[in-house]
């Protein structure tokens, strides 16, 4: 039970009436250095997003203005990488502690990838080139937690993160009327009225956005912008979370990625889930616009859109073709894996299953342990965020497991945390937040058991104090707790 205490009376000179010092405005707190380090590198890590080393190989590079820019863009990550390993050597006293955690354990899948793609891929600068970007990211999140309380830090780092995932989808969003030619290839217009998108071609040298990672961009902003609209705010911070919200919406819809659909669904489901207190009421309201809906079309309407064509495909567009050809593939090298973008090299296509790439990338030694590491800090969310929650609910933020629901789902039928993707830049910040969270409830709960512990022998002198100076004897109290002496 929460016990406030009374705080001290002022009184304002104008107004003689007193004020209770917690009502009166706080300051914002201060973003610190390091966070500012940790998002200067992760602007770095952005930089190198969409682009490839062929660049260097053009025969107009560096005399092409864009040829130039996406092959110098390329380097960045390595830029960032080179930071971040300076600064883990500064900070090296606290390294151990995360090399012992979930994070240490993708470290080993993101090892394990370089090693194989040095030794065993047919394409070794390729493959070593994603391998250390990917392994880029890693050391940026080692380099930002080597510090006492890493919590706020990235916090900030993924606000930062999903910033920049709400502008390239307002971006891809604007672009579609204005390069619809370019960014559409073959528009199908299926039963629901929804228009598939099909990226190809280049823009501004670029490879433009398929379907599904519109819909990345979109879901991923969609869930941040509904916890931002469930907290307290001003009507300013609410205005802007609902615009984002009804854009990211639109772009899901034109996107029309229909694993991503499911999979924010269910991070909706998540986010509501995390709000203890108003659980019950999502239950009740989202139960009865279900019913709702289905009294009209739009469940028919839906299978329509979900579909395209009114046909559900058992093949999952290919993929399951695809799946099948991979794991033949994985025993090429099943201890370690045949190197990055092995499934570009032994498939000549995405493998759609980030499950299956990790191991084909990195094989047993390296897939396993990004697996055992990712169980891990489920293991954590759930725990931390719908079983024992802290006290304070700040620390929970509700878009964190459902983004990372949403990730965890979309890599059924996408590649998304096993390569440098967009969609691993904007949720892989949650998983050392959440390792931070685990070992800071740990600390408070064991502060509260010592305190808890005091309080008891105070009392148990007291006692015997007061016993020895009356020369009455008095009995203690009996221990709470079952704590033994």
């Amino acid at each position: 039970m929460d016990v406030e205490v009374a705080q001290p009376l002022h009184l304002r000179r104008e107004a003689r009436r007193p004020v209770v010092p917690h009502r009166l405005a706080k300051p914002r707190p201060r973003i610190s250095g390091n966070a500012v380090v940790g998002m200067v590198l992760w602007f770095l890590l952005w930089c190198g997003y969409n682009t490839v080393t062929g660049y260097w190989l053009e025969p107009d590079f560096p005399s092409s203005t864009t040829s130039l820019i996406h092959g110098v863009r390329a380097f960045f990550p390595m830029v960032a990488a080179w930071i971040a390993l300076l600064m883990i050597l500064a900070r090296s006293s606290r390294l151990h502690r995360w090399i012992a955690s979930p994070l240490g354990l993708i470290l080993i899948y993101a090892a394990t990838g370089l090693v194989s793609s040095l030794t065993l891929s047919p394409e070794t600068l390729d493959a070593t080139y994603y391998a250390v970007n990917y392994l880029a990211i890693i050391l940026v999140l080692l380099a930002t937690v080597l510090v006492d309380d890493p919590l706020p830090d990235l916090r900030n780092i993924l606000r930062f993160t999903w910033g920049v995932g709400m502008v390239f989808t307002l971006a891809l969003l604007g672009t579609i009327p204005v390069l619809g030619t370019e960014l559409i290839r073959e528009p199908e217009l299926g039963p629901a009225g929804a228009q598939t998108l099909r990226g190809t071609g280049l823009v501004m040298g670029m490879a433009t956005s398929r379907n599904t990672g519109l819909a990345r961009y979109a879901a991923i902003s969609a869930l941040v912008a509904i916890a931002g609209l469930l907290r307290k705010g001003n009507r300013a911070a609410r205005v802007t979370w609902g615009i984002v919200l009804i854009v990211s919406l639109v772009a899901l819809y034109v996107a029309n990625g229909r694993t991503e659909t499911l999979g924010f669904v269910l991070g909706v489901m998540a986010l509501f889930g995390v709000q203890r207190a108003k659980r019950f009421i999502f239950f009740l309201v989202g139960a009865a616009g279900g019913l709702l809906l289905g009294l009209g079309s739009f469940y028919t309407w839906f299978y329509h859109y979900f579909t395209r064509t009114g046909h559900f495909d058992f093949t999952l567009t290919g993929r399951t073709r695809i799946w099948e050809e991979g794991f033949h593939v994985l025993w090429k090298s099943p201890l370690i894996g045949l190197g990055f973008q092995a499934d570009r090299y032994y498939l000549n296509w995405h493998a759609h299953n980030a499950f299956l790439q990790a191991l084909l990338q990195s094989g047993l030694l390296g897939g396993i342990a990004l697996f055992v590491g990712l169980a891990i800090i489920w293991y954590y969310i759930i725990y931390h965020f719908f079983v024992i929650q802290p006290s304070d609910k700040s620390l929970i933020p509700p878009e964190i497991p459902a983004v990372f629901l949403f990730l965890t789902f979309s890599s059924l039928t996408e590649s998304t945390f096993a390569y440098f993707s967009a969609t691993w830049l904007l949720s892989v910040p949650i998983i050392p937040y959440v390792i931070a969270l685990h070992w800071h409830m740990r600390r408070s709960r064991a502060m509260a058991a010592r305190e808890k512990l005091v309080k008891i022998r105070l009392t148990r002198q007291r006692f015997q104090a007061a016993e020895s100076s009356d020369g009455i004897e008095v009995v203690p109290p009996p221990p709470a707790g079952g704590v033994r002496y």
